[in-house]
């Protein structure tokens, strides 16, 4: 129904209304019907026959009688039998099987098959005229309804209605249609714009519509012209609901402009629109609205780019974070040594000064310790590379398991290695340094059983730069490898000597 114009629909309800006027009439029984008919029939015969009988009965003319009811019964082919009944309820006359035929279900009253007729002779009555007919209900159902007049003629108007109101309604609405009454150049600058725009009235019904609206609805512009705004297909922007409110509807009803809202229209071509949805008030006279004017301004592509534009940045976002990370990971592999996992000799030579400079900021301590694993060549002729790389493994995971976290270690060059500890003094360091050579030295430590060599030099010891204190912690090192290796020596507790 919602696809017929208004003039279709309109006229198709008029048509309507005047067949159910005309069934309301039979309904309360104004308008006579073939049974009426037929009974009214049937009472004029059986008055004919009482009239024949009457002076016949005051001559006791039985022959008559007997000739009336069986011109009756041959003339029409509805009377089955007919009897005259006389005094105490004798049988005087019966054409027609009437003793079968004649069992009437309600006694001592005529009905539409069991026709009894009074007879009276001398001023009193004398016996019974009875006519038995054929049941008024013959064939099916659809059948006898179809032989009611009134249905032929509720069928025929029904039709001829439809066809008359269409052509009245056409040429009436030309006078009532908006866009007969609104000049053409104004009709044309609607339709021309991109925008969506529809006139309603109060009750929200679609008045008129320019091009840019019927592209957006999916519709013919003659299916939208009195129908129910609401009704297009609309949703709310973020879920597929309804939406709680109608910018036009709110307009009419509080008289304002209802600003941009946005909302989603499901065309009838399946497609999801975004609409920003704009509705003003048209006011009478006396301020009050009579309907509103609204533009919908189509942003479907817009969020179509600004969506692909948020996927792309955050592709862009995830593709810099990855970058980050492997930035990280490359200055972690940069810093770090491939086989220990401690820092190489480049990031200690980057960081050891800003501990310097740090500690003297400060004024703190700061302690070096420089080891060397004792005979690591001797490792390495005789159990292979295999066997010194996992003793340098080792080596290094003592120095981690016995430092802080703001200590570094780094492996200084093959298989010597360099401890900074900032706040540390030199008797502080050289403990750190005796807890590792005794982690390294106990029994099962390794494969292959060794030994470590340790020098420790601080700043108390008056070292002016931290090349000076490398120096230093290197010195007592070799003091360490020449009075017998595995062993700890402060150099501020002994004269440094070459090995």
């Amino acid at each position: 129904m919602e696809r017929l114009g208004p003039v279709l629909r309109i006229s198709f309800g008029l048509a309507l209304l005047a067949c159910s006027i005309l069934l309301g009439l039979d309904v309360l029984g104004l308008v006579p019907t073939p049974a009426d008919r037929a009974l009214e029939g049937r009472m004029q015969l059986c008055e004919t026959l009482a009239a024949q009988a009457g002076p016949a009965i005051e001559r006791n003319d039985l022959a008559a009688i007997r000739a009336a009811l069986q011109m009756a019964t041959r003339r029409h082919d509805e009377v089955l039998s007919a009897a005259l009944r006389g005094p105490g309820d004798r049988l005087l006359v019966a054409v027609g099987d009437h003793q079968r035929l004649w069992h009437p279900e309600v006694e001592n009253r005529s009905t539409s098959t069991h026709v009894r007729i009074p007879l009276f002779r001398s001023g009193e009555r004398w016996g019974t005229i009875e006519v038995r007919f054929e049941s008024l209900a013959q064939g099916s159902f659809l059948a006898a309804l179809w032989e009611r007049p009134l249905l032929r003629l509720v069928v025929v108007m029904g039709v001829c209605a439809f066809i008359g109101f269409t052509f009245y309604m056409r040429r009436t609405l030309r006078h009532l249609d908006p866009s007969s009454v609104v000049p053409a150049r104004v009709q044309a600058t609607l339709d021309v714009m991109s925008e969506g725009v529809i006139l309603i009235d109060d009750d929200g019904r679609v008045v008129l519509a320019n091009t840019a609206f019927v592209k957006q609805v999916g519709r013919a512009q003659t299916s939208l012209l009195g129908a129910d705004a609401g009704s297009l297909g609309w949703a709310e922007r973020d879920s597929s609901e309804a939406p709680r409110r109608l910018p036009w509807l709110e307009a009419v009803r509080e008289s304002r402009v209802v600003p941009q809202t946005p909302l989603v229209l499901n065309g009838e071509d399946g497609e999801r629109r975004s609409l920003m949805v704009k509705a003003s008030p048209v006011l009478d006279g006396w301020g009050r609205a009579k309907g509103a004017v609204v533009t919908f301004h189509d942003v479907t592509e817009l969020e179509h780019k600004s969506a692909q534009l948020e996927r792309a940045l955050a592709e862009l976002e995830k593709s810099q974070d990855e970058i980050q990370l492997q930035n990280d990971e490359l200055r972690v592999l940069a810093n770090t040594d491939a086989l220990t996992g401690v820092a190489n000799r480049r990031s200690f030579m980057e960081s050891r000064d800003a501990f310097f400079r740090a500690s003297k900021r400060d004024g703190e301590l700061l302690s070096c310790v420089m080891a060397d694993i004792d005979h690591f060549k001797r490792v390495n002729d005789q159990h292979g590379h295999q066997a010194g790389d996992e003793v340098l493994r080792r080596v290094s995971e003592a120095f981690a398991a016995e430092t802080r976290t703001t200590d570094e270690v780094c492996r200084y060059g093959g298989e010597e290695f360099c401890i900074v500890l900032p706040g540390a003094s030199s008797q502080a360091a050289a403990e750190v340094a005796e807890r590792i050579r005794k982690a390294i030295a106990s029994p099962g430590f390794s494969r292959v059983p060794v030994t470590l060599s340790f020098g420790v030099a601080s700043l108390e010891s008056g070292a002016r730069t931290f090349e000076e204190l490398i120096k230093q912690a290197d010195d007592a090192l070799y003091v360490s490898k020449g009075r017998g290796r595995d062993r700890v020596t402060r150099w501020d507790q002994c004269e440094p000597t070459g090995s």
